[in-house]
């Protein structure tokens, strides 16, 4: 039988025990040692920043990749990323009902660049788009212009600087590819599939006879302009003035230059009707005034095309070449037209 006091004392110790629970580790701590505990958490987690927080606050973002994921609070309701230094910031997607976050990582001190052939484009602020409604896929990518695009056949309106394309099935060939993600009923799904490459490069190798040339992310390749023309020739009864030879050009090209050989003075006139007509050209179609002549030695060669009213010529234009004038001891005239296409 318990007598008084040690039912008392039982009850004080009781007590004690039981305000000894209640631990204060702000005041009551000192060298706390955790490592041996089987789990700690001190951070908060989650696919999207809060949209408040307190200074000292730590959250790890469940979106970005490992390196890009940690924030601290350094100041009220600012996120700043830690460890940005050590790698390039890269454009995040997260979602969050009726709203697709694109960048919210990316700041002015901290740019999410994009590398699209030969330019970088840097992003600077966070992008949302917004499902009026629809269900199905959404590619997320940077076109060719530099422009962040979001390709589907839904309902949704892009703001913070991206573009809603519809009509989008896949990835265009020139873009640079950021995340595939589901909609469906007007809501996004909670994660997506990230198309992302950290590193990329596109090698170009413009070839024998071609030039590359970079702009605004796209390489063209140009090929030099080739020589072409025709050319005709005056011999025996042909050598007589007044006497004209037909030539269709199959392609379009300009005029570059034009020559005359010949045993004799001679001066040829172009004339010239376009495809689709029923007649053959004459002096009703003349492209010159004067024309071309050979007047002294046996071969002139000239680059000089004043005398002509157009150096254009399309596909199928049908030349005559009339040779004007001749000198009676001319035996043969030859006339050569250069045409660059």
């Amino acid at each position: 039988m318990l007598t008084k006091c040690c039912i008392l004392f039982a009850l004080v110790a009781a007590k004690m025990v039981f305000a000894q629970t209640q631990i204060n580790l702000h005041n009551q701590a000192r060298d706390v040692d955790f490592s041996g505990a089987p789990a700690t958490k001190s951070a908060q987690t989650g696919a999207v920043l809060p949209a408040t927080c307190s200074t000292g606050a730590i959250f790890v973002s469940l979106s970005n990749p490992a390196g890009q994921n940690v924030y601290v609070c350094t100041g009220a309701n600012v996120w700043s990323l830690q460890g940005a230094s050590s790698g390039p910031n890269v454009l995040a997607v997260s979602a969050s009902g009726s709203t697709l976050n694109i960048g919210a990582n990316c700041t002015s001190a901290s740019p999410c660049n994009v590398r699209v052939g030969g330019t970088i484009f840097a992003f600077l602020n966070g992008m949302t788009a917004t499902l009026s409604s629809g269900s199905g896929p959404a590619y997320i990518y940077v076109a060719s212009s530099g422009l962040l695009t979001v390709g589907q056949n839904m309902t949704l309106a892009c703001a913070g600087g991206c573009a809603a394309q519809a009509g989008v099935v896949a990835f265009p060939a020139d873009s640079y590819p950021i995340a595939v993600w589901t909609a469906s009923n007007g809501a996004w799904s909670q994660s997506g599939v990230d198309t992302r490459a950290l590193l990329g490069r596109d090698l170009v190798d413009a070839g024998s006879g071609l030039t590359a040339a970079s702009s605004g992310g796209s390489t063209t390749l140009s090929a030099p302009s080739q020589e072409g023309g025709f050319a005709v020739a005056f011999r025996g009864t042909d050598v007589t003035a007044g006497m004209t030879l037909y030539v269709t050009v199959p392609y379009a090209c300009t005029m570059t230059d034009w020559a005359i050989g010949s045993d004799g003075t001679a001066t040829i006139q172009l004339w010239r009707v376009a495809d689709g007509g029923t007649a053959l050209p004459n002096d009703g179609n003349a492209l010159n005034t004067n024309g071309f002549s050979l007047s002294t030695g046996t071969h002139i060669h000239s680059t000089l095309l004043t005398d002509l009213s157009s150096t254009s010529v399309f596909a199928f234009d049908t030349f005559g070449v009339n040779l004007s004038a001749v000198s009676t001891s001319a035996t043969h005239v030859e006339f050569f037209l250069g045409c660059a296409r």
